[in-house]
Order: C-alpha cells, then sequence, then structure tokens
C-alpha cells in the first residue's frame, strides 16, 4: 500500500467496511495508524473518509454517516430511526438534546459518543487528536439502539435524506412501549410530551 490514492483504488470513499474484508487485502495496522480508515462505534466496523474529510479532520454528512452505518450494521431492513430522532422529523420536538435514537431488531445498546471524544481528546497521540476531532464533527453525544419486534418495521416511512423514519403512529406506539423501558431519564420526560 503506497498511500491513500492506491487504498481508495481498492475500497471506496465514504463507506463502510469490516475488518475482515480489510485484513483479506490490506494490513489493517498500517490502515488505521495512517487514518486510511477510522474506528466506528461497533467493532470490527471501519469508516472509510473521503479526501476531504481525511484532509479537513471532519465527517460531511453526519446523518448520512449514521444511516449508512446503519445499514451496514444491522442490514437495510432491520432498523429505523424513533422516538425522539423521529418527533425532531415531525417538527414535534425541538430541543437539541444531540441524542440519536432509532430501533432495531437485533439488539438494545447505548453508545456514549461524546466520551469517547472526552477519551481520545486525552490521549496524546496525533491519531487520537484527529479521531476526537471527526467524532466532534458528528454534533451527537449519544446514540440510544432500542431493541423492537420485527412487526415494528411494518409502520415505518422511507425518507430521501435520512432513510427509514416511524411514522406518526408508529411513534406513538414506540413511546408506549418503551418508556418504562428506558433509563435515561430526560428521554422518559421527552417521550411523555409525544402521548
Amino acid at each position: 500500500m503506497s498511500g491513500y490514492p492506491d487504498f481508495v483504488k481498492k475500497f471506496k470513499q465514504g463507506s463502510f467496511v469490516s475488518s475482515s474484508e480489510l485484513s483479506r487485502k490490506i494490513s489493517l495496522p498500517k490502515a488505521l495508524s495512517s487514518l486510511y480508515i477510522i474506528p466506528t462505534f461497533f467493532r470490527g466496523t471501519y469508516y472509510i473518509p473521503s479526501l476531504r474529510e481525511r484532509k479537513g479532520q471532519f465527517i460531511d454528512r453526519p446523518m448520512e454517516f449514521f444511516s449508512n452505518l446503519f445499514n451496514f450494521v444491522y442490514g437495510r431492513k432491520n432498523w429505523y430511526w424513533a422516538l425522539s430522532t423521529a418527533a425532531r422529523y415531525y417538527g414535534s420536538e425541538w430541543s437539541a438534546t444531540k441524542i440519536l435514537e432509532l430501533v432495531c431488531v437485533k439488539e438494545s445498546k447505548t453508545i456514549d459518543v461524546l466520551g469517547r471524544v472526552v477519551s481520545l481528546e486525552k490521549k496524546t497521540s496525533y491519531r487520537s487528536k484527529i479521531l476526537s476531532k471527526m467524532l466532534s464533527s458528528l454534533s451527537i453525544n449519544l446514540i440510544v439502539v432500542h431493541k423492537g419486534k420485527k412487526n415494528f418495521l411494518n409502520e415505518i416511512k422511507i425518507d430521501d435524506e435520512l432513510g427509514p423514519v416511524a411514522t406518526k403512529d408508529r411513534l406513538r406506539k414506540d413511546v408506549e412501549f418503551f418508556i418504562s423501558k428506558t433509563k435515561i431519564l430526560s428521554l422518559r420526560r421527552l417521550y411523555r410530551k409525544y402521548r
């Protein structure tokens, strides 16, 4: 591997790739140290930044980044934007919570993006500083993945930019289903507004 242009000939920039796919074609440690790839919030999944993103140390389109990431990790038809994220989409929620919420059929998970940024900022390596800038550019503090049921996916609509979003009816049903399961009190208070 003689540089980033040769690397992107093998892999598409602005896309996601698994560690197993990467390791078959290149040296994973070299790609990581050269910032040809950046780790995502899921083990073994990496993002290939565009040349512009890599040089500018940012993620160009955060919502597209997240939609494509969840499509890659969960599968295109196994998740949707839900609860406070869907409420913001419909204009019934205006608070700047910097929280993304989605429902998938695979798992329940909370990802502390802000915590990772702070942790990376404390490290002294050049790579850590760049990664913290790139994650900061996403403007998200927390990602909450709720585990739903397969039939929940019957009540979504596809937005051209965001991807799958809960319908208004599904949003109300999700609030009833998840309000008692959610441990984050600030989210529970938000959910009560949507009832």
